[in-house]
């Protein structure tokens, strides 16, 4: 049974990092994908694969400058039931900071609309959390990008051969905006990294547009 947390928010919000805006990257995008997420950006054709050595070099970028954790783990049993809702597009990967000060990487289900889809609980690799308990989280982060959102697509590809956990590396584009990458593990993986297999990257950052 997956431990719970409840808890009132922190009155003052934990300064991690004072990110530069994001970008979407640059994985390749179809056509017929980058005109319906011109239309909608929540939709499940958003993200788009990119070469290892691509992947590799901004996850350098992201080591070199930080001294905080460059992976976050999310199993895929969570990830699959958010997935699975009638409604859902796709996930936002939400920043989000504990109380002890430990960076986070929230999964949230949203719809079409741009609109989250609320849970009862959420997904932390310390154990779920409640909602409300999340949210506090989520607003004790102050990075100016506050979340990537990847549609239903990008899992599919992640999952070709099977679902597996979902290993988020964090990373810098080459033009230092903060970006989150996606690999499902191998027997090949050390560090949290696959050897010779690309990444699933091109989200959807918050700012400038936010699911609520």
């Amino acid at each position: 049974m997956a431990l719970i947390i409840s808890t009132a928010c922190s009155e003052h919000p934990v300064t991690i990092q004072n990110d530069s805006p994001g970008s979407s990257g640059t994985g390749t995008v179809s056509s017929a994908a980058r005109t319906e997420q011109q239309t909608n950006p929540f939709n499940p054709t958003v993200g788009a694969p990119i070469d290892y050595d691509q992947g590799e070099r901004w996850i350098d970028n992201y080591e070199s400058s930080s001294t905080t954790q460059a992976t976050y783990t999310i199993k895929s049993a969570p990830l699959a039931a958010i997935l699975s809702g009638g409604n859902c597009v796709g996930i936002s990967l939400v920043y989000a900071v504990d109380f002890q000060h430990r960076l986070h990487i929230l999964p949230i289900g949203v719809n079409s609309n741009g609109r989250w889809i609320k849970s009862k609980t959420v997904y932390t690799q310390n154990g779920d959390v409640t909602w409300q308990t999340a949210q506090c989280w989520i607003k004790n982060y102050t990075g100016s990008v506050q979340s990537h959102f990847f549609g239903q697509n990008t899992f599919s590809r992640l999952w070709t051969g099977g679902k597996a956990d979902v290993v988020v590396s964090f990373a810098r584009d080459d033009n230092n905006n903060p970006q989150l990458l996606l690999t499902a593990p191998s027997p090949a993986r050390t560090n949290g990294r696959t050897a010779g297999s690309g990444y699933e990257d091109a989200s959807s950052p918050c700012p400038p547009v936010c699911p609520k």
